[in-house]
């Protein structure tokens, strides 16, 4: 699979995303390898768990955040409704969350950039 298809796989953008680091091939390759260890999942989930606000909405700003600079529509779009941090929503949110990111942790690692 090429990273082209990767990135139709993952929900990315791809032509922006490769604009934005310059045509770069590698180096976007290096930045989805280090994507999945560039988060602190369990303390994402401890957040939601404890309903702490402030842990919820950093954690999950680092994900948007994340997902933004790697054109990940999706995953950028389900980090930042739960950002928001509407009580009610936040387990439906972070369940939403998970799943995107786990398919997209999953693509990436059986791509073997």
């Amino acid at each position: 699979m090429s990273i082209k298809s990767l990135a139709d796989k993952i929900g990315m953008d791809y032509e922006s995303v490769l604009e934005d680091f310059c045509g770069d091939v590698s180096a976007l390759k290096e930045a989805l390898r280090s994507f999945s260890s560039s988060h602190d999942e369990d303390a994402l989930k401890n957040s939601v768990e404890k309903m702490d606000k402030e842990g919820v909405k950093k954690e999950a700003h680092r994900i948007r955040k994340s997902a933004e600079k790697l054109g990940l529509e999706n995953l950028k779009v389900a980090a930042a409704r739960l950002e928001e941090v509407n009580e009610e929503k936040v387990p439906s949110d972070y369940k939403h969350l998970k799943e995107i990111y786990d398919a997209t942790l999953k693509a990436i690692k059986e791509e073997k950039l």
